[in-house]
């Protein structure tokens, strides 16, 4: 198994990331890494970044047309052959008391 990774920039409504795991899970990727960020200029879209194990590239690129079909989705990157650092996120908000 090899990682493979994308990211989706994707209009921000109920139900997408909902649709966007349904497709790994209909054709049985093991997610590995997931993260959604909400752009602050423009609230009505978001970057979905996704890293999973895929058996082979045809599967995959398989999977980032499915992907790329879908309506709410504007644009979709394949990341396996870039440069890319790959980092743990944590974010964190301060409540006040």
């Amino acid at each position: 198994m090899k990682k493979r990774g994308f990211t989706a920039l994707v209009h921000n409504q109920n139900g997408v990331l909902n649709r966007l795991m349904g497709l790994l899970t209909k054709h049985q990727y093991k997610l590995i890494s997931l993260a959604v960020v909400v752009y602050n200029e423009v609230k009505d879209i978001s970057k979905v970044s996704v890293i999973v194990e895929a058996e082979d590239d045809h599967k995959f690129l398989q999977l980032v047309k499915l992907i790329n079909k879908q309506i709410d989705v504007l644009s979709i990157t394949d990341l396996t052959d870039e440069h890319v650092i790959d980092r743990e996120l944590l974010s964190m908000k301060k409540l006040l008391t």
